[in-house]
């Protein structure tokens, strides 16, 4: 008996069910998160930094407040106060369990910290890629079942559908399964069963399915600004990799400017000497980008 089963009686019940559309889904989703929140580091901070970065992530924007009860904290809230631009306000209003709340003036009482210039948030993107990386995995896992099996069968009647159920069962789990034929509602020679296979060429291959995933994530790391892979595809010139890495760029440059600025602002009104970067792995690549073009 493994480790986790002697702690966890539901281990094979669990693997069925582990890569459902809905399961999936949310492990991708819970995955992405938490890769987006390790893109920055701060430091100087009087709370943890996921506080900034969880509500960067999931409403494009916070407010950094001192409140009457709790002291400096993050919290979601509204905008108002109009000025001349659209989306430039001077009033920040707030609430939390334990707090006080109220609304605080921009700039003088609080600082709106900005995920990047237009305040998106990174959450619809986790969103929108999780579901297609939770269809990615399920045609994986199909393709990995289904090489085990060259037909897939259809019937008309219940007690024959049943029999196939249980055959498939069977070679899900990799069982060598063999079905009675003097029964009545035999798989073979059953007028009733029928081969949806036949002749058709939809087969996915495991490699493929394999590739698409992986294609899913490096189109999401290029949203956000990160290039998935060092290695240079062998279609492409110097130029075209120095091109394309200065565009990545562009995104994780802007997020980064926003809370650089959000941090000078803190240190002004507050007094802290809070600091943010680029994870030191991201680092690394900004270092290579920028020796490329000197």
């Amino acid at each position: 008996m493994g480790y986790l089963e002697k702690y966890f009686k539901d281990l094979k019940k669990e693997e069925k069910g582990a890569l459902s559309l809905e399961e999936s889904y949310c492990y991708w989703k819970d995955k992405l998160f938490e890769k987006c929140m390790r893109i920055f580091e701060w430091e100087g901070l009087p709370f943890e930094q996921k506080e900034i970065e969880s509500r960067l992530i999931l409403y494009g924007y916070c407010g950094y407040v001192k409140d009457n009860k709790v002291g400096e904290m993050v919290a979601n809230g509204s905008l108002s106060g109009v000025t001349q631009y659209s989306d430039k306000f001077t009033k920040f209003t707030y609430s939390a369990p334990t707090a006080e709340g109220g609304t605080k003036n921009i700039g003088e009482e609080c600082i709106i910290i900005s995920n990047d210039s237009l305040k998106n948030n990174l959450y619809d993107l986790i969103c929108r890629t999780a579901s297609l990386l939770a269809h990615s995995e399920i045609t994986l896992k199909c393709a990995l079942v289904n090489m085990r099996a060259n037909t897939t069968y259809g019937a008309s009647d219940d007690a024959t559908v049943a029999n196939i159920t249980t055959w498939y069962n069977k070679l899900y789990e990799g069982h060598m399964y063999a079905i009675n034929i003097d029964d009545t509602s035999t798989l073979i020679n059953n007028e009733s069963v029928v081969n949806l296979m036949k002749n058709s060429q939809t087969a996915v291959n495991p490699l493929q399915a394999i590739e698409c995933r992986n294609e899913i994530l490096r189109a999401f790391y290029s949203e956000i600004g990160i290039r998935f892979s060092k290695e240079k595809r062998g279609n492409m010139t110097d130029d075209e990799v120095n091109t394309d890495s200065q565009m990545l760029l562009i995104n994780i440059d802007d997020m980064l400017k926003f809370r650089i600025s959000a941090c000078d602002e803190i240190n002004r009104i507050f007094k802290r000497n809070v600091s943010v970067k680029l994870n030191s792995k991201y680092s690394e690549f900004l270092e290579g980008v920028n020796d490329n073009d000197n």
